[in-house]
């Protein structure tokens, strides 16, 4: 079904998230076509993350470096001499012995150690850091993968284990600049970024290590960006397309029939969740297909949905044909009334949002094999992914990107790889969004995003469209919740502010 996006344009570009080795080409292109010594943007990015420090923690009085022996290393070796520059304490952890660090990273060293930075060649040797301390981690760049090998890792630990604020240059030790994935890593306070944002900040284990991203370009001109390809595209509420208003003479038809699809026995209210979330992200109308157990407590909880009592997919088959929008998984159980349900579905004319069990089942290759639909979104987390793909949870976290676009692949439309880094992949790119926040680690939270993303759609969104703003809604409507505290917070808790923030 040919759809058009009926929001306005969006008044940002969303950010380009690049590879290591775009990053480096970046690199390059200011070096060479601008005349910017290596040197000199070396100076810029000390520069920069020591003015960050000192912004984020006015009352420091002692710093921490721990510098590796590339440009990363560098940076932080800048860093300690402007410290010592300012009369403020600083010692520095040489990672690397100084006659194995060349180029820019030695003259850095030189400098920190003229303007009288300490310099300590063993973890031991570091002091216990006290209050108002900073550590800076300037271990490893954006080349690092694989595993953190000794003197690292101690140092890492010994990060950690400080118990004071961290700020990480360009990014965490441990983290892959690509993928987001980490054994050992860092967990900073602050990351400040240079010249081209790493995709692995904001994938799998990289929102949870970086704290606040601050990004620099340290004077990268525009016209430098376009000459290098991007890894992916990061969506803020900034660059979300939205939902046009809604003009006086508006009547229910026009705001999309969703259809949920779900609540198996002992499962009905995740169903009824996906309900009520489409209801309140503004559908016109909605209807429910479940067990005959679950209507009368539809109707009590939200009477405005059209509960549809259901024991078969041929009961379910000429329901099919009213709604815009179908939505398969809530609540759905893996029983072959499942597999009736979603079978029947499947071959709906409408577009559809599969989610839950719905996944599990197309998993299992016995129903709906071999389909690719364009008109379909799937909503995977980890270990659903990973049954689509045949492979383990521990590959999928490893690279959530590749895990979300392979199953794009093999699936066709739009796919959402739920995490902090939220991956959404369609036919024309991959996007990332973050938000929301471990609270959210609860029942039903899922549920509620697929009714949100089922009604965008049925309200003239592209799926694309639909599958960014809906992330993008659930998410801050978790935030919104959150404010009182993050445990015990329930799915339904969100209701009330993805209403507020859908308008």
């Amino acid at each position: 079904m040919e759809r058009q996006n009926l929001a306005p344009i969006p008044a940002a570009e969303p950010q380009s998230l690049y590879s290591a080795a775009a990053v480096r080409q970046l690199d390059q292109l200011v070096i060479n076509q601008q005349k910017i010594p290596g040197l000199a943007l070396m100076k810029r990015a000390g520069r920069a993350a020591f003015d960050c420090l000192r912004s984020r923690w006015p009352e420091v009085n002692a710093i921490q470096v721990f510098c590796g022996g590339g440009n990363n290393g560098g940076d932080g070796y800048v860093i300690a001499g402007l410290a010592a520059q300012r009369q403020i304490p600083v010692t520095v952890f040489v990672g690397v012995p100084v006659e194995k660090l060349k180029g820019e990273a030695l003259e850095a060293y030189g400098f920190a150690e003229r303007e009288g930075a300490t310099l300590v060649s063993t973890i031991d040797a570091m002091p216990a850091a006290g209050k108002n301390t900073v550590l800076v981690d300037a271990l490893l760049g954006t080349g690092f993968s694989g595993a953190l090998r000794s003197p690292v890792d101690a140092a890492v630990a010994h990060i950690n284990g400080a118990g004071v604020p961290v700020l990480a240059v360009d990014l965490p030790s441990g983290l892959n600049a690509d993928s987001g994935f980490a054994e050992q890593a860092v967990s900073a306070d602050v990351t400040v970024t240079f010249i081209g944002r790493k995709a692995g900040l904001f994938l799998g284990c990289g929102p949870a290590l970086t704290g606040d991203v601050v990004f620099d370009d340290l004077g990268a001109a525009a016209e430098i960006y376009p000459q290098v390809q991007g890894m992916l595209l990061r969506h803020t509420a900034e660059t979300l397309a939205r939902l046009p208003a809604r003009t006086a003479d508006s009547y229910k038809n026009q705001f999309g029939h969703v259809m949920i699809v779900g609540g198996d026995h002992g499962f009905g209210g995740a169903a009824m969740m996906a309900a009520e979330a489409a209801a309140r992200t503004g559908s016109g109308l909605i209807s429910l297909a479940t067990r005959p157990e679950h209507v009368v407590a539809s109707l009590t909880r939200r009477p405005e949905v059209m509960a549809h009592p259901v024991v078969s997919g041929q009961e379910l088959e000429p329901l099919l044909e009213v709604p815009s929008v179908i939505a398969v998984g809530p609540g759905l159980g893996r029983s072959p009334w499942s597999e009736q349900l979603l079978a029947r579905a499947g071959r709906a004319q409408a577009a559809l949002v599969l989610d839950a069990d719905a996944l599990n089942i197309l998993a299992g290759g016995r129903v709906l094999a071999g389909i690719k639909r364009d008109d379909w979104v799937l909503t995977p987390h980890i270990g659903e992914a990973a049954r689509l793909l045949q492979i383990s949870n521990a590959e999928v976290t490893a690279d959530p990107l590749a895990a979300a676009r392979a199953i794009q692949e093999k699936f066709s439309g739009v796919v959402i790889l739920k995490g902090a880094g939220t991956v959404i992949a369609h036919r024309d790119g991959t996007d990332v969004i973050n938000t929301g926040n471990p609270g959210m680690a609860s029942g039903g939270m899922g549920d509620l995003l697929t009714g949100v993303i089922a009604s965008l759609i049925g309200q003239g969104m592209t799926l694309p469209a639909a599958a960014r703003l809906g992330v993008w809604l659930h998410g801050e409507a978790g935030n919104c919740a959150a404010a009182d505290g993050q445990r015990g917070l329930l799915a339904t808790d969100l209701l009330p502010h993805i209403r507020a923030l859908v308008d």
